[in-house]
């Protein structure tokens, strides 16, 4: 008889069908586990939230193990498995990234892939200089100094600009910007650049010219106005008042110009002495006739709307009035009875003081 081979196939058979059958159950038992872990919550971490910074072109394996490392996942390995099952394809932006509470390894990729990073919303002050603007940033770790100096006389690499404008000076709005760490000096300055010309007052253009300026001699008006008063109502009597000495040729004799003078050179102590009036600088109004060559700082919107629809007054000076408003008047000897008045509350007030 020659049944011996036949009957070890018929033992063979239902040997590899048990096995095959035991391999698809462990595969789908180990998928089963994957699949639940990477949809176990897990928060390895202490406190209630932990922050991540993932730097730009960071590989995803590299990614993950930061993850791990910081508590977000418990194995880099489920990162890598949710993203290939949720997200397959699709890249981990780079930002920072603030986890909070149990998360899943799906919900922590989710984040990644959709670049939901930490906002800050930064406020720029009206008034503010080009260099407060770039020292406020980089002071809270938004690119450096270095950066934002770097692009500050290059003008033309950003939007919004007049093509005149020697600097960035005056450009840079006064707003609140939300921006994240992965934003960069340039992309920062670029959204405060648009936003001045989405935020110029309608028919700024048409307006400054009807007065003979360009759009950048008016925003430089308009920075004058800015640092001279903080009164609202007075901002458009400030602009009558140098719309008047520009037309007689007079200088406009501005202060905040020639601090903006010195800090260029450098040598600004603090507080002005009468003998710095005479700084010989292009910025020095005391010096220099007419408009400085651009703005001295980043004017609001009332200044900029002061700027073309000046008040129409026969005013020619003022002078502080020792409360924050200033008094105006149309003759020198007016001016003199003027500061006058503001020397004897100065000498007032400190005879007051403790």
């Amino acid at each position: 008889m020659h049944s011996g081979p036949t009957n070890r196939k018929r033992h063979v058979y239902p040997l590899l069908a048990w096995v095959s059958a035991l391999v698809v159950l462990l595969l789908a038992v180990g998928l089963s586990l994957v699949l639940f872990l990477v949809r176990a919550p897990y928060q390895g971490y202490a406190g209630e939230d932990v922050v991540v910074s993932i730097a730009p072109r960071t590989p995803s394996m590299t990614i993950f193990t930061l993850l791990e490392s910081k508590g977000v996942l418990r194995d880099a390995r489920l990162g890598v498995v949710a993203l290939k099952i949720f997200h397959r394809g699709k890249t981990l932006k780079a930002g920072e990234y603030r986890f909070s509470g149990a998360r899943t390894p799906e919900q922590v990729v989710l984040s990644l892939v959709a670049g939901d990073v930490v906002t800050y919303r930064i406020t720029v002050p009206e008034g503010f200089t080009a260099e407060e603007v770039f020292t406020l940033f980089s002071s809270q770790g938004f690119s450096t100094l270095r950066d934002y100096q770097a692009l500050f006389q290059r003008p033309d690499e950003l939007e919004g600009l007049p093509k005149d404008a020697p600097t960035l000076e005056g450009f840079l709005f006064p707003d609140t910007f939300t921006i994240t760490r992965s934003m960069g000096a340039r992309e920062i300055l670029g959204a405060m650049t648009r936003q001045f010309t989405r935020r110029l007052p309608e028919g700024f253009e048409q307006k400054a010219r009807a007065q003979g300026l360009s759009v950048l001699e008016a925003t430089t008006l308009a920075s004058l106005v800015e640092k001279e008063t903080a009164v609202p109502d007075e901002r458009p009597i400030v602009a009558g008042v140098y719309r008047n000495r520009l037309r007689k040729g007079m200088l406009l004799q501005c202060d905040p110009t020639t601090i903006y003078a010195l800090k260029r050179l450098g040598i600004w102590r603090g507080s002005l002495a009468r003998s710095e009036l005479a700084v010989d600088e292009p910025y020095n109004t005391y010096v220099r006739p007419g408009l400085p060559p651009g703005p001295i700082c980043n004017p609001g919107i009332a200044s900029l709307r002061a700027a073309i629809t000046p008040a129409d007054v026969p005013f020619l000076y003022f002078v502080a009035a020792g409360d924050g408003s200033h008094r105006f008047s149309a003759d020198y000897d007016g001016q003199q009875r003027n500061a006058v008045r503001y020397h004897e509350v100065r000498r007032a007030a400190r005879a007051q003081a403790p």
